[in-house]
């Protein structure tokens, strides 16, 4: 596997190796050792069982902004860390929350101040998006459809948590951690 999630067992000579969790980071810790540990020649493997349940404990629609958020900064972060080649760590999700978060947001901007309201008709991309992210997954149709939604929804507060790393990293001070709970 390329990465594995926060409930994992390694080797402890792994992860002395590689010098452990790398210190400032506020999310994606996990997935970035493991690109460091690959690229020091160990092997990420994942157990095709579940092992373990995650309890977001998350109850309202803000909590899973700042969720998202959380990992828009992740993101940006793991690809200024990682995202050149070979490894190209997590740019393809850093691009699509640019593109679906902010790029289409403001090409529709443009789009209107140029051609009046017809420029809205790009947002029709978004209810396009969602249909054709509904017709994939083993899922009930019922929370496909859900999932699609919010996969999409999802790309607002990445490209926030985005623009909130850039931010950090371009003017002095340490970055904090976004809670969500």
């Amino acid at each position: 596997a390329k990465a594995c999630g926060g409930d994992a067992l390694m080797r402890a000579q792994a992860f002395a190796s590689v010098g452990g969790f790398r210190t400032g980071l506020i999310a994606g810790e996990e997935p970035e050792l493991c690109v460091r540990l690959r690229a020091a020649g160990w092997k990420v493997w994942r157990l095709d069982a579940e092992m373990t349940l995650h309890d977001a404990a998350m109850t309202r629609f803000s909590q899973w902004w700042r969720r998202s958020m959380r990992a828009g900064y992740a993101y940006a972060e793991g690809a200024w860390l990682h995202g050149a080649a070979p490894e190209r760590h997590w740019v393809r999700e850093s691009r699509r929350a640019w593109v679906w978060g902010l790029g289409i947001p403001l090409l529709t901007l443009l789009a209107c101040l140029m051609f009046g309201a017809g420029g809205l008709a790009l947002l029709l991309l978004y209810p396009l998006q969602i249909l054709r992210l509904a017709r994939r997954g083993a899922l009930a149709p019922r929370q496909r459809r859900l999932q699609a939604l919010f996969l999409v929804l999802g790309k607002f507060p990445e490209a926030v948590g985005q623009l909130k790393f850039w931010r950090q990293r371009l003017l002095p001070g340490k970055s904090a951690l976004i809670e969500y709970k």
